[in-house]
């Protein structure tokens, strides 16, 4: 195949998985393949977390006196915590139809878009020996990475932002990278860390100038300038913070409190996580002995700051990472022919599959609440 097939195939995949996802629910099929539904419906799509949160702040981008707060129950300054990147595009996609179906119908584009600058950054730099079948486990691989590029979060968005940043440094392009690192910053707060990766990059590979430093600023220069909406239209320059704060803590000690604290998990989750990070550390040293500096030192820094992270969905703040560290960084781990490789990944495909079925239902807006929600939306 050539590489316009090879995308084409790639983008189709991307959309007809997430569709494939929402059959169940808009069948209203209570169980699949031994798999129970608690909840059934097209809303449990819409009612996944935190896609309505978003919605929310699409509408109100942080008005401390809107009267959609009432209809879901939270102050104005919890959705400080929502950073306006992905609710701006929800709001250019609800100029054409409803705020929800524009948040789920945004991200299958922006994941479609997603794969194919996956797909564009493995083949013309060689990151990898079959940039397709590459692309293709990073459709589904991590599994949380296929359920959250179907519902309404912020993290396709962030990788979409993040891919085209790594693929404008490797082609010496700091403006359009600068712009990129400005996006994810915009969508999520680990976004202004793609500062220090430009400036790393460029001090690396021998091209630091001042005008290059003075052109990244624009990074930190935009979540500061977020702040300051916030210092003025919610009376709290730190609002952020004061809904995140809490789970910062000690390095790695999430991994003790889920192994000798029974009312919060198990001994088991505790060595999830040792397993996890071992994984992505051992991927990130991976990349540094391919001699891939832009992605080697992304991957880094998004990594550290993690360790010090106390919260029990750690998995999702790896998200961003994998692609590189997981995919490219494992690379050898891929068969050079690809039927060998369609087997297992045929099995990936049906257990991320009944994976995210099994968790949509489990983490959702409460009907009552989604009913005023949309009410009050006009929906």
């Amino acid at each position: 195949m050539n590489e316009r097939s090879e995308i084409a195939i790639l983008v189709s995949v991307s959309v007809v998985s997430s569709l494939l996802l929402y059959v169940p629910f808009a069948l209203n099929i209570h169980a699949i393949l031994g798999v129970q539904l608690p909840e059934t419906g097209i809303s449990v799509i819409e009612r996944y977390y935190d896609g309505p949160l978003y919605v929310v702040v699409s509408k109100t981008f942080y008005a401390p006196s809107a009267a959609i707060y009432g209809a879901i129950g939270l102050p104005p300054a919890y959705f400080a915590a929502h950073l306006p990147g992905y609710p701006v595009v929800i709001w250019l996609f609800s100029l054409a139809t409803s705020p929800f179906i524009a948040m789920v119908v945004a991200n299958l584009v922006i994941s479609a878009g997603a794969v194919v600058v996956f797909y564009t950054l493995a083949s013309r730099f060689k990151l990898a020996h079959d940039p397709f079948s590459s692309s293709l486990l990073f459709l589904f691989f991590p599994p949380r990475w296929f359920l959250y590029r179907s519902v309404g979060a912020s993290e396709p968005l962030f990788v979409l932002a993040t891919l085209l940043m790594l693929y404008a440094l490797k082609k010496d392009a700091p403006g359009k990278a600068t712009l990129c690192g400005v996006a994810a910053a915009l969508t999520r707060i680990w976004g202004v860390l793609t500062f220090i990766v430009l400036i790393g990059s460029w001090l690396w590979n021998k091209k630091l100038t001042p005008k290059r430093v003075l052109v990244a600023l624009a990074i930190p220069a935009s979540l500061l300038s977020i702040f300051a909406w916030y210092a003025y239209s919610l009376g709290n320059f730190f609002a952020f913070f004061a809904v995140n704060a809490g789970y910062l803590g000690a390095p790695l000690q999430l991994i003790p409190a889920r192994t000798v604290l029974p009312e919060t998990s198990s001994a088991f989750a505790g060595e999830w996580y040792v397993v996890l990070f071992f994984l992505y550390g051992l991927g990130i040293v991976r990349l540094y002995e391919k001699r891939f500096r832009e992605l080697f030192l992304y991957a880094l820094v998004m990594f550290l700051p993690l360790l010090f992270v106390f919260h029990e969905d750690i998995s999702r703040y790896l998200l961003p990472i994998a692609p590189v560290a997981l995919i490219i960084g494992f690379d050898e781990l891929i068969p050079k022919k690809r039927l060998y490789f369609l087997i297992p990944f045929a099995l990936l495909c049906v257990a991320a599959y009944l994976y995210c079925v099994a968790v949509l239902p489990t983490n959702v807006l409460p009907l009552d609440t989604f009913g005023h929600l949309s009410q009050a939306l006009g929906v």
